[in-house]
């Protein structure tokens, strides 16, 4: 039995995969609010709803799992909050100015429209003041000969003042020390001397030539480490006081697992849970004989985009986190701050409607959570124009609630009846997804109308046909268990058969509901998605409800289903 679970701003999500001999089984899935400030909560209560949906008990599960994989966002979310790690950095004299010139780097990880306006154009922000970096005179030149030895005086000083001034966390690069790691570990070791309970970041851990990349990577890794490290060990601890005895790994950037205890940097694991996400989608790919293949991730605080040409994920040439370089391979994602829980509001100075990238998260989380939040989401647009109902057995939904929060901060500034400024929110919503997706296919020579589009996330199914009209996409498909696919990705796990499917000749409907489509309310048939037959065939305006996620088929748009609960959607024309 294998574990699942992956962190985002908003939700948690865990699959359960048992073993089962002599063939594929069900998967247990779990999904739970996230809790800021204490995240392990949030992951324990996803894995006990994935182990429920197995008639399991969290105990049960634990204590017969043999590998639990980890795809964590707390490294990510400090270092977007800024609220990571007091750091310093130690480099070789003369050297100083490394970070701050930053390759005069004043458009890199800016979208193309600010690319173009200078008044957006700065350099990427610095994570530590000039203060708090210290070079000692010490040399080695390219072949890793030692020009200069290392000055120990200097560096003992340069680690007390470091340590005198707050600094709980050390960064340390060196010219060349790529080619002779020497000197950094002999300054790690005066680190641990002097500051023994300090984190130390080497740059001569990264195996690769360019000065600020390495040292920008070095700095990043020590900026979340001790965050991602205290994460990781409560994980470990809670584990294993509720029984579990395997092996703890931590889902990497670069597409791998990396068992605790083993050389993690954490710097890796800032873009783990959509990279799981995309390595699972690329074996889905190969299955459904695609080898060209949009994926898109809509989760409660971001859109991610990753592009599988060639039936392989592709690899970043020059990968970036945010606006800073890193100097270690991952597979590309590429995201925006627009997911179901991105705000929306009225720019002050223009007047005109925005969505994100501020978010709601889980705390107080969308209107419709009823957990305090009033400001309006995408979610909340969604959910007054009749388009959600409920998220499984996560959160009901309050569309009353939904529908004041459209209708006091978008509807009335803008003069718009509720459903057109919800309908509005959505819109907005969906081409910046649009724009991001055109960024990663038509900018890079791309037709996206030759690639599958691949929705998964929570909430991609929900807008994905509208989103994939707008590129030219003719085919989107929902994988079984969308909602939870990067924590399956992250257990490394198969889509396998969920609850057998209805044999009746007509498609179950669970309800009818009305609906805004097209200006103008639809009575409009929500299906059972579990239930539905192989060869099915629908067309909206309806809607197939999933455990925590529903797609929504618009008017115009068609759906079939494969065997094997996967969802083809074909998406009629642009709303």
């Amino acid at each position: 039995m294998r574990i699942g679970i992956d962190t985002g701003g908003t939700f948690t999500d865990a699959v359960v995969v048992p073993a089962i001999a002599g063939g594929l089984g069900p998967v247990g899935q779990g999904k739970a609010l996230s809790t800021p400030g204490n995240l392990i909560a949030g992951v324990l209560a996803s894995v006990e709803a994935a182990a429920a949906d197995l008639g399991l008990t969290l105990s049960e599960v634990l204590s017969q799992a043999e590998s639990v994989d980890y795809a964590t966002t707390v490294g990510l979310n400090s270092l977007l909050t800024g609220t990571g790690a007091p750091i310093g950095l130690i480099t070789t004299e003369g050297f100083e100015a490394t970070l701050p010139v930053a390759r005069a780097a004043k458009v890199a990880g800016l979208s193309p429209a600010e690319a173009t306006e200078a008044v957006c154009w700065s350099k990427p922000p610095m994570l530590l003041s000039r203060r708090r970096i210290t070079g000692v005179p010490e040399r080695i030149d390219s072949s890793g000969e030692v020009v200069l030895p290392l000055d120990e005086h200097a560096a003992v000083a340069a680690v007390q003042s470091l340590r005198d001034d707050g600094v709980t966390s050390y960064a340390v690069s060196l010219l060349w020390s790529v080619a002779n790691p020497h000197h950094e570990q002999r300054i790690a070791e005066l680190i641990g001397r002097i500051h023994p309970r300090a984190h130390v970041t080497l740059s001569s851990a990264v195996p690769r030539i360019g000065e600020y990349e390495r040292t920008m990577t070095a700095v990043l890794d020590a900026y979340v480490a001790p965050l991602v490290a205290d994460e990781i060990e409560a994980l470990a601890n809670v584990l294993a006081e509720r029984g579990f005895a395997g092996q703890l790994r931590i889902m990497q950037s670069r597409g791998d697992s990396c068992p605790i205890g083993d050389a993690l940097r954490p710097v890796e694991t800032l873009q783990s849970g959509p990279v799981a996400g995309l390595l699972a989608l690329t074996k889905l790919a190969k299955a459904l004989g695609r080898s060209e293949a949009i994926a898109t991730d809509v989760g409660g605080t971001s859109f991610d985009v990753g592009l599988i040409t060639d039936g392989e994920a592709s690899v970043a040439r020059r990968p970036m986190i945010g606006r800073w370089a890193l100097a270690h391979p991952v597979v590309e994602v590429v995201s925006i701050g627009t997911g179901g829980g991105s705000l929306a509001w009225i720019d002050p100075v223009l007047g005109s409607l925005r969505v994100g990238p501020q978010s709601a998260g889980a705390n107080p989380g969308p209107a419709c959570y009823r957990r305090g939040g009033t400001a309006p989401t995408l979610t909340d647009a969604a959910v007054a124009l009749g388009h959600m109902s409920d998220l499984g057995s996560v959160v009901d939904l309050d569309r009353a609630a939904a529908t004041l929060a459209v209708e006091q901060e978008v509807a009335a500034p803008l003069g718009l009846s509720i459903s057109d400024a919800a309908d509005a929110v959505v819109g907005v919503a969906c081409s910046q997804m649009a724009d991001l997706i055109r960024r990663v296919t038509v900018q890079r020579g791309h037709d996206p109308s030759g690639f599958v589009m691949l929705a998964y996330g929570g909430a991609a199914p929900q807008y994905a046909t509208r989103y994939a009209a707008e590129v030219g996409v003719g085919e989107v498909v929902v994988p079984a268990a969308a909602s939870v696919f990067s924590a399956l990705g992250a257990a490394g796990g198969d889509i396998r058969p969920g609850p057998k499917p209805s044999s009746r000749s007509e498609p179950p409907i669970v309800e009818h509901r009305d609906a805004w489509f097209d200006r103008q309310i639809v009575d409009c048939p929500v299906y059972d998605g579990p239930r539905l037959a192989p060869d099915t065939r629908l067309e909206g305006p309806a809607f197939i409800h999933h455990p925590s996620t529903s797609i929504v088929l618009r008017p115009g748009d068609r759906a079939e289903i494969p065997a094997g609960g996967h969802t083809r959607l074909f998406p009629g024309p642009p709303s």
